[in-house]
């Protein structure tokens, strides 16, 4: 009986796991740290935005933890921003965080973004939410440094989703948006947890049935 706990626990912990793990590569942008783009990511940047990778040591708020980050930004009528595409699920409900701060110059505006994919590449949908917004603080109130803060954006992805394209972003704002430590996890759809529950009462039956017989 201590055994068929012991399996029953280690499939329910295996779930739990993969709905915690991080679906991201390089989520905190560290790997390489000397280029442009880290690792598992790529840039965007239009009418001469930025997307860095950079660690600014010498700025004590330029810097979540001491690491690198990428660094996204623009003027007016330009933007700049990092992605990353990752396999998707239809049904399932995805969560995405990230730390995000701004520096105190003009009007910094920053999105965290999910966006549902088919398997030819079109969007099915899309989620977001602002990070650093200067509407928070009233929209005349320029050069207003905006403190590392943790951010959180779910969505459940669409019928046909094969992949979710995950993307931080400084659109349409004056400055520079900070980005680091991003994770995206996944709650698995009901026919995954249903395929968990259906593999417990089979073992459970068998061990059952195995244990009459020898009776």
């Amino acid at each position: 009986m201590k055994k068929v706990v012991v399996v029953c626990l280690a499939m329910i912990g295996l779930t739990v796991s993969l709905a915690r793990a991080n679906l991201l590569v390089n989520g905190d942008f560290n790997n390489p740290s000397s280029v442009a783009a880290a690792i598992g990511w790529s840039t965007w940047s239009y009418g001469g935005g930025w997307a860095n990778h950079q660690n600014n040591t010498a700025d004590p708020l330029d810097g979540v933890d001491g690491t690198y980050y990428m660094a996204n930004g623009g003027g007016s009528g330009a933007g700049g921003g990092v992605y990353q595409v990752v396999p998707g699920t239809a049904g399932s409900t995805y969560t995405l965080t990230v730390d995000s701060g701004a520096q105190a110059w003009w009007l910094p505006y920053g999105e965290m973004r999910m966006f549902f994919l088919d398997a030819g590449n079109s969007q099915l949908s899309e989620s977001f939410q602002p990070t650093v917004d200067p509407a928070v603080y009233g929209n005349n109130n320029y050069d207003i440094a905006h403190p590392w803060s943790n951010y959180t954006l779910t969505a459940v992805a669409p019928a046909n989703t094969t992949q979710v394209k995950v993307e931080f972003a400084e659109p349409n704002g004056t400055g520079t948006v900070w980005f680091d430590n991003a994770v995206l996890t996944v709650v698995p759809e009901p026919s995954s947890l249903a395929l968990v529950a259906g593999s417990l009462v089979a073992f459970l039956g068998y061990r059952s049935r195995r244990g009459h017989r020898r009776g």
